[in-house]
């Protein structure tokens, strides 16, 4: 009983990237005393009520949020500018209009038409989650809900851009990195939850990483300040 309350009263950041169809979510404490953690979740939803019962002030979330009718984001252009030789690492945002789409050929056609410029099937893959995550967060949660994009948090903490993290040199240069934050992430990636892998966990404390600097009031935010139609901001941050 008094571990579920000291939880529930701590203030904590998260960071959630999508994982074999779920979800990873590492959660660091704002404050001393507590030990950040790894959880894998089915839906976005469950990642929702877990986060909020644990009181959690930012979460960054790997996954498009804001999305615009025309074909590239502001925030994406400047994202990959700064990712430099891991620029392909940020797969284009797709047009909302896809969000509708009933197959990879329907949100295709979609995109050409709207935007003059088609979508890559790696892109279409990620439509469902997209999809997941604005049915569960609203607009009015994007004070707490951003948009970050680890590989870009990772380039910031570093200077410069790492090797490629489905290496054995990608995978030390990141667990060094976040190390600063979580001392004990080796003891931590030991036991990984099911279907998770080592560059998923990564991934997940490098957006907890970004939401902890939002918090703080010290991350930079990508973008130009502009909302999509439905009011979700169109931006990254690192």
């Amino acid at each position: 009983m008094i571990i579920v309350y000291l939880m529930t009263v701590s203030e904590w950041v998260a960071g959630v990237d999508g994982a074999q169809k779920g979800w990873l979510v590492a959660c660091l404490p704002i404050l001393h005393g507590e030990a950040a953690f790894l959880r894998r979740f089915e839906t976005f939803r469950e990642v929702d009520k877990a986060l909020t019962e644990l009181n959690c002030s930012a979460i960054g979330v790997d996954m498009p949020i804001g999305l615009q009718l025309g074909p590239t984001r502001k925030s994406d252009i400047e994202a990959r500018k700064r990712l430099g030789s891991r620029r392909s690492t940020l797969f284009p945002t797709p047009s909302s209009v896809v969000l509708e789409a009933t197959s990879y050929e329907d949100a295709l056609q979609r995109s050409r038409e709207q935007t003059e410029k088609g979508i890559s099937i790696q892109t279409w893959n990620l439509v469902p989650q997209i999809r997941e995550v604005r049915n569960v967060i609203r607009p009015q949660d994007s004070d707490r809900y951003i948009e970050c994009h680890p590989e870009s948090s990772f380039v910031e903490m570093a200077g410069y851009p790492l090797a490629s993290k489905k290496t054995e040199e990608g995978v030390q240069q990141r667990t060094a990195l976040l190390r600063e934050v979580v001392t004990d992430l080796e003891e931590i990636v030991e036991t990984l939850p099911k279907k998770c892998r080592i560059d998923d966990a990564l991934d997940a404390f490098a957006a907890a990483w970004s939401a902890m600097r939002y918090a703080n009031g010290t991350a930079t935010i990508l973008g130009d300040g502009e909302y999509d139609h439905q009011g979700y901001p169109m931006r990254i941050v690192i």
